[in-house]
């Protein structure tokens, strides 16, 4: 439930920001745009399930999610080898990734966000 978490406080951040005077006229179509690290959240069905769950009832009801999720990335120290990685291919909940290197062999560190990189809200 680590997505349902992340999105509570977005959610939460969203409907503060709804309230200031200008952001967006009554009655608007809102698309939340929403960009995480790929360490931030382990499913993007996940994360989207949790958002429609929390945004029900209020005004972001039927806003529309677009969701971002940043890389994750081996970087060799040995051979300089660098890739992206699959969601499969690191465990995020460690808090110090490793991962063979295709290339070489070698353990190499894994770098990527655990937080949420930007949020923003267009009115339409």
């Amino acid at each position: 439930m680590h997505e349902y978490g992340l999105m509570e406080e977005v959610v939460g951040i969203l409907l503060e920001k709804l309230q200031e005077p200008g952001v967006c006229p009554p009655g608007a179509a809102i698309e939340v745009v929403l960009k995480v690290g790929g360490f931030a959240v382990h499913s993007a069905a996940a994360t989207r399930q949790a958002y429609e769950v929390l945004t029900q009832g209020t005004p972001l009801e039927h806003s529309r999610l677009t969701l971002s999720i940043g890389p994750v990335n081996l970087a060799c120290t040995q051979c300089g080898h660098r890739e992206v990685l699959g969601d499969d291919q690191v465990d995020p909940h460690d808090p110090l990734p490793l991962a063979e290197c295709p290339a070489c062999g070698a353990v190499a560190p894994v770098q990527g966000s655990r937080g949420v990189e930007s949020i923003e809200i267009i009115c339409g």
